[in-house]
């Protein structure tokens, strides 16, 4: 990452990497094939939140392995009792019941996923900052898959989720009968770039403990992105597994996993898969989440499942004791104070909820005072 991206807490832009040329298969074809070979390996385990991601890609595997009559693949799932937001507890037990599965591994979180934990600091003295910065629930769950493959659902809001065009797709399959609010996002979708870079930057996630220059700089970078987005909803799909966030993310994990000498899979990040829904989507795609996962998984898992508008939330469980105990002391080094303001950042490490994005600038002020 360059100082911007650290400061910032995150890696803008796209990999200019060309859609393969079709024609591309069914996307659960395709799942199945890249699953096979992994399925096939003495440790299989499959990240399961309860998500709807994680479940889909659980209820795969599974499905799979009972054809081919191979060993069901274990589902691992970190536990935090301490975060209340963090707790998917009853939706895994709803799916893990429909599947009928009953070994699992489950591994309680404290304080271990703290970007300064013991995890953390250890990834740091070995290689540096890395992106992502978050890698230590990741990292945990790749223990114990040592010698095997961790299959996770990494990549399943890029490839089933919202696109630029999902507003206008509404309108027209719903006959025009739709809420003022969607003809809204319908007409801003039509606009033309200059007029979403506006909107984006006007709408903007703001980063508080930014110079101000250095804030407005950085909405720009981002209000790019956006307004990068096709209007086609497969060339959509496709930017954004393109995006270098993601394609660098994958890549840092591969690298942490194959020290293990496991291997580490995001099934729908893949290329292949996600070549897939991007041509089964075509121009208009889905009208939403929800009719994508029905269309492209509905066989696999009960309806309400696949529905569900909740999602996890897991600021709490991860700035923890480290991250503060750390903060109260700081020098205040390793950041640059043309781009950052210090004391708005240790107030920010300090406060209930932390920004996310601050967990670089955190692991670089770290490196900063326990050098390598």
């Amino acid at each position: 990452m360059d100082p911007l991206e650290v400061a910032g807490g995150w890696v803008n832009g796209y990999d200019p990497v060309p859609l393969p040329a079709g024609p591309h298969d069914r996307p659960r074809r395709v799942l199945d094939r890249l699953l096979l070979p992994h399925l096939q390996k003495s440790e299989c385990l499959v990240a399961f939140s309860g998500g709807r991601d994680s479940s889909v890609l659980l209820a795969a595997a599974v499905d799979l392995a009972r054809r081919e009559g191979l060993p069901v693949p274990v589902p691992v799932t970190l536990s935090y009792p301490g975060a209340a937001d963090a707790d998917e507890s009853a939706w895994q037990d709803a799916v893990l019941s429909h599947l009928g599965i009953s070994e699992r591994v489950v591994l309680t979180v404290h304080d271990e996923h703290d970007p300064l934990g013991p995890i953390g600091i250890r990834v740091l003295r070995q290689h540096g900052l890395v992106w992502p910065p978050n890698f230590t629930p990741t990292y945990r769950m790749l223990t114990h898959a040592r010698g095997g493959v961790l299959l996770t659902g990494e990549g399943g809001d890029e490839a089933f989720g919202l696109k630029r065009v999902t507003p206008l797709t509404k309108v027209l399959k719903s006959r025009f009968r739709v809420p003022p609010a969607v003809y809204r996002d319908a007409a801003r979708a039509l606009a033309p770039a200059v007029l979403r870079r506006r909107s984006a930057l006007r709408d903007r996630y703001r980063r508080p403990w930014l110079r101000q220059e250095t804030e407005e700089l950085l909405a720009r970078r981002d209000a790019a992105d956006q307004a990068a987005y096709a209007l086609n909803a497969g060339q959509n799909t496709w930017q954004f597994s393109m995006r270098r966030c993601a394609r660098i993310g994958y890549e840092t994990m591969r690298i942490l996993a194959s020290e293990m000498d496991t291997d580490y899979v995001q099934a729908f990040a893949e290329p292949e898969l996600v070549a897939s829904v991007a041509a089964a989507g075509g121009y208009w795609g889905w009208t939403g989440r929800t009719a994508t996962m029905r269309d492209l998984f509905g066989d696999l898992l009960p309806r309400e499942v696949l529905e569900r508008r909740t999602k996890a939330l897991f600021a709490n469980a991860v700035f923890r004791r480290y991250t503060r105990e750390f903060a109260r002391r700081w020098s205040g080094a390793g950041v640059d104070p043309e781009l950052v303001d210090a004391e708005a950042l240790r107030e920010n490490w300090l406060s209930p909820t932390p920004h996310a994005p601050t967990m670089s600038l955190l692991q670089q002020a770290w490196l900063a005072e326990n050098p390598r």
